[in-house]
């Protein structure tokens, strides 16, 4: 988080972390189209990331105005280093879960992998907003809510359900890091 009172504006970076394919871009895709902004995307064959896509939003906090840089990293273990290197400097977390059953365990290790990646930067999970995101809610093989938040949301953090490729729960996700971060701005600014 930078703070530059001089030009009225607050810097944070938030990152949409998660397994490969569960929708991190489609997320940043939706919020651009919802919100009018302006996505940075590297197209790839078959449309994967491989270094990140980025986008900004600017949101009114009092006199100042909040620009959060969002990014999508790549979820492929091969990009790992590309990874470590796009947390550096977060200030929260958009954890998007794959909710089809067959993910599960691949949600699971990419979340224990966020806690691993976190001090490895330099910060602490406990110290960084986190928000999980269950995607792909509209398909038949997803498990229900219950059973994603006992398996994957074993620290009781914010969630929500989504379909971003439909534009669903988009919103609702930025808004809860939204939430947390200018919670804590307000904390830390008095």
């Amino acid at each position: 988080m930078i703070v530059d009172l001089e030009k009225k504006l607050i810097r944070l970076k938030v990152v949409y972390y998660g397994p490969a394919m569960s929708g991190k871009t489609t997320n940043l895709e939706s919020l651009s189209k919802l919100d009018n902004l302006q996505l940075t995307k590297i197209d790839t064959k078959g449309e994967r990331t491989l270094v990140f896509d980025f986008s900004t939003k600017k949101v009114p906090v009092g006199n100042m105005i909040a620009s959060f840089a969002l990014y999508a990293v790549p979820g492929h273990d091969i990009y790992k280093d590309i990874r470590l290197t796009v947390l550096k400097g977060v200030d929260g977390i958009v954890f998007v879960a794959d909710a089809q059953e067959h993910m599960l365990e691949e949600n699971v290790r990419f979340f224990n992998m966020l806690k691993e990646d976190l001090p490895k930067i330099g910060k602490r999970y406990e110290e960084v907003p986190v928000v999980i995101q269950y995607n792909k809610m509209d398909l038949e093989n997803t498990l229900p809510f219950e059973v994603l938040e006992r398996e994957i949301n074993k620290d009781r953090l914010s969630s929500v359900c989504a379909c971003a490729i439909k534009g669903e729960g988009v919103k609702e996700t930025f808004s809860m890091i939204e939430g947390l971060l200018l919670s804590r701005l307000e904390r830390i600014l008095g």
